[in-house]
Formats: structure tokens, C-alpha cells, sequence
């Protein structure tokens, strides 16, 4: 019997740890989260990134830039996996233009 409390009592302990487990992304502040996203931009030649923080807690990121490949490249850079890591609801549209270019929209809705 008191094998069997032994064994459950190193169930439930293992099974505590994994419930209080730390997310690997619970101390980066969506901050460092914009300035990888800035240095990422920075990184690339003819990108522009614009940021608007509005007050009504929305914040909108526009990068555009002048080829499509570029953005491309931005994303094999982990692009997306970087803005993954945003807090609240975060919603993605990439837009295409006439002359070859790429405008990618990142809009956060803090909670």
C-alpha cells in the first residue's frame, strides 16, 4: 500500500510541475517583441516599418516594402514567429501593389 502512495505522490508532483511549467515567452514585453521586429526591418534594404499606438488599446504595425522578396525574406528570417509571440489578439494581412511591392499589417488588440 505504501507503494502505491508513493507512486502517486511522485504522480501528482510531476504533474504539479507541468502545470506551473514557464511559458519560455512570459518575461519578453511586447516591446522587445516590436524592437526584434524593428531590427529585422532595419536589416532589410527599401523596408519602412510605421507603428501606431492608439490610445483605444490597438496597436498597428505597417512594414512595405518595395519587392515582394523582401518580405519574403523577412519571413525566413522568422518574422512571423517574432510577431507570434505578441500579447492580446494579433491579426496578420499581407496586401500586394501594382508595381511589385508587399505591405504586411500586424494590428494587436490589447486585452
Amino acid at each position: 500500500m505504501k507503494t502505491v502512495y508513493f507512486f502517486l505522490s511522485i504522480v501528482l508532483l510531476l504533474a504539479t510541475v507541468s502545470a506551473f511549467a514557464h511559458h519560455p515567452t512570459a518575461d519578453i514585453l511586447d516591446a522587445e517583441i516590436y524592437d526584434m521586429i524593428d531590427s529585422m526591418v532595419a536589416d532589410t534594404p527599401h523596408a519602412e516599418l510605421d507603428f501606431d499606438d492608439s490610445q483605444s488599446g490597438m496597436v498597428e504595425t505597417t512594414i512595405t516594402t518595395r519587392t515582394a522578396r523582401s518580405l519574403e525574406s523577412m519571413m525566413s528570417d522568422g518574422l512571423l514567429t517574432t510577431i507570434s509571440l505578441l500579447d492580446g489578439d494579433v491579426s496578420v494581412s499581407i496586401e500586394f501593389d501594382d508595381r511589385g511591392g508587399a505591405t504586411l499589417t500586424v494590428t494587436q488588440i490589447l486585452e
